[in-house]
């Protein structure tokens, strides 16, 4: 959707493109392509689809996505694309993934504490995915997920409804992972460093736990308390 021109929005659209300009937008937008390519680099990505959002410092109703079409290698922080929470493209772009946006924004809308989300089908956590189960703490990577994930089981196809990304949200609540059943993995965090960190703590502890309950030995994960 393209924002549209109007005498009413013109000042808003160019105060917001001025923040999303400034030197520690700037910043923020090299990390999060960075974010792109990492994970591509570590082969988590799946094609043109999966997203990572960033809010704009100082204008916490917009965030920057990758534009549709685009592998995540191929991100850089010129062609992000800025948009606003209803999903209208205020710079950089004129085509979105509509999917990633209707997660993304009900995420953004829903969790102030969160600043940055990754949505992405990696091949351990797309695989464990299929379970419909929680993780479990089986090694030290894997504690920090302790009681702090959720999954979301209810799969229907790519989300490109408001009351499947909502319910998504309900599933994520104030946890900072999410498993989403037959899809893939979700992480939120006020920073991209630790989303990103945590998605790839997370596919490495799907794959843990596969690597393990494949050898049908029992299972004895780390005590809560520990």
């Amino acid at each position: 959707i393209l924002h549209a021109e109007t005498s009413s929005d013109a000042d808003e659209k160019q105060r917001i493109i001025e923040l999303a300009n400034t030197p520690e937008a700037r910043e923020e937008r090299v990390k999060l392509a960075a974010a792109y390519r990492l994970i591509a680099r570590r082969g988590l990505d799946d094609g043109i689809a999966g997203h990572i959002s960033l809010r704009v410092p100082g204008a916490p109703n917009y965030f920057w996505v990758n534009p549709f079409g685009k592998l995540f290698r191929e991100v850089t922080a010129e062609n992000l694309v800025l948009v606003n929470e209803a999903g209208e493209i205020i710079d950089g772009g004129e085509q979105i993934n509509f999917a990633g946006f209707c997660i993304h924004s009900a995420i953004h809308q829903a969790r102030p504490d969160v600043n940055c989300a990754v949505h992405t089908h990696p091949p351990a956590g797309s695989a464990y995915s299929a379970l419909k189960i929680p993780l479990e703490p089986l090694d030290q990577t894997g504690c920090s997920f302790y009681e702090d994930h959720a999954v979301y089981s209810n799969y229907t196809g790519i989300v490109v409804d408001e009351n499947l990304a909502n319910e998504i949200v309900e599933a994520l609540g104030d946890r900072r992972a999410l498993i989403l059943a037959n899809h893939g993995l979700l992480t939120a965090a006020k920073t991209v460093e630790q989303a990103l960190i945590d998605m790839l703590d997370m596919e490495r502890t799907c794959e843990v736990n596969l690597l393990a309950m494949s050898s049908g030995k029992p299972l004895h994960p780390v005590p809560g308390d520990v």
